[in-house]
């Protein structure tokens, strides 16, 4: 079996073939590498996703939502910050100790016959899995480029300032568009970008009046203190469905799976997408396993079909000015504070949807009066 690409998602795939009993070539022309990601490990899923304290840079302690004059801050005891040259490279040699034979080289060539699969026209194999990013050459092969309506933008910067605490912000309401800036503490710099649909006007603009406000003349290189820091810039582009038809379209063949952003499979509210790309690559390796690499389609929508489902419907809606304000207003008070609290930290285990609607009316009154949960009035 080839994996193409070596991110989280082909080294959970690779690993978890390798310890099935496949033979398993994984393919990745650059380990360690830093990529263009906010390396912030979800809350939700932390425990499968393979995270030792020795590739954590730092851990999550609160989680902040901003907007505007607006602050909703919720404690966290799970989550992780992470290089990700320093994860993706665990990853990688996780997989190779556990069999996968590494080839180092860029994969530039896929051709398919009755045979199977020929890789840059030197390796044969029967089975493949693609997990080289999105619209790679595996998704531009296998399947059809994500259309530009159905992706995110993602553009920031290393700011080489040691952060004093271990808060991740997520603020909104700076954008022209749908969006968010974030702000992730590291252990000696601060990770600030921006993620929001392409060519969005202004965007850039307001992350960098973020960058300025926080850290004046970081963006020159010296501080206005005169103090010399580095300020290194990363963009790329991530998977971000504006329609739940998005995930209809297949991502398996008879002798083939797409997963992680090559699939498409990230949150389309906020982009995260780390966490199904080690669950995606592991049930791709186990439906690869089984002979049948179509099973994936069953067992990835088992998995976390519904939330990609309900992402996509909501998408737009939920970064319009009315619905922030509404919701900020709302997530406050006494009535749905805990709930919010509860489903960020990853401890609520009811039906969310319905505890919300039996709660509104109450927390209609409460904002109305504009009463506050106690964890928000002592701040």
């Amino acid at each position: 079996m080839a994996v193409i690409g070596g991110g989280p998602a082909g080294a959970s795939a690779a690993r978890e073939a390798a310890t099935r009993g496949l033979t398993v070539l994984l393919f990745d022309h650059a380990h360690p590498r830093r990529k263009a990601c906010g390396g912030g490990l979800p809350v939700k899923g932390i425990e499968a996703m393979d995270v030792p304290v020795e590739v954590t840079e730092r851990a999550m302690e609160t989680i902040v939502y901003r907007y505007r004059n607006r602050v909703l801050r919720v404690r966290v005891n799970k989550g992780r910050l992470v290089r990700r040259d320093v994860w993706d490279h665990y990853l990688f040699r996780r997989a190779v100790e556990a069999g996968a034979q590494p080839a180092e080289q860029r994969v530039t060539s896929l051709v398919h016959d009755d045979d199977g699969w020929l890789v840059n026209g030197t390796y044969r194999t029967r089975w493949l899995i693609g997990a080289d990013g999105v619209n790679g050459l595996c998704r531009r092969t296998l399947s059809s480029p994500i259309p530009r309506e159905h992706l995110f933008a993602s553009f920031g910067y290393y700011v080489g300032v040691e952060p004093d605490n271990g808060d991740v912000e997520f603020i909104l309401g700076e954008l022209p568009a749908e969006g968010y800036l974030w702000v992730f503490p590291k252990a000696d710099h601060y990770n600030v970008g921006a993620c929001y649909p392409p060519r969005t006007p202004g965007a850039r603009q307001a992350l960098d009046a973020l960058v300025e406000r926080r850290w004046p003349g970081a963006l020159t290189g010296r501080l206005a203190t005169g103090e010399a820091v580095e300020c290194r810039r990363f963009g790329a582009a991530i998977p971000a469905a504006t329609n739940p038809r998005f995930f209809d379209t297949p991502v398996t063949g008879n002798d083939w799976v797409l997963c992680g952003d090559a699939a498409g499979h990230v949150n389309p509210i906020h982009g995260e997408g780390l966490n199904h790309a080690v669950q995606g690559g592991r049930l791709a390796a186990r439906a690869v396993a089984q002979g049948d690499p179509r099973r994936f389609e069953d067992y990835w929508r088992a998995a976390y079909r519904d939330e990609m489902y309900r992402a996509a419907r909501t998408r737009r809606a939920i970064y319009r000015p009315v619905f922030m304000r509404l919701g900020f207003a709302l997530g406050a008070t006494p009535a749905l504070f805990g709930l919010l609290a509860a489903l960020t930290r990853d401890e609520y285990h009811g039906k969310a949807v319905r505890s919300f609607w039996f709660r509104l009316p109450l927390a209609l009154v409460q904002a109305l009066f504009r009463r506050r949960h106690r964890e928000l009035r002592a701040k």
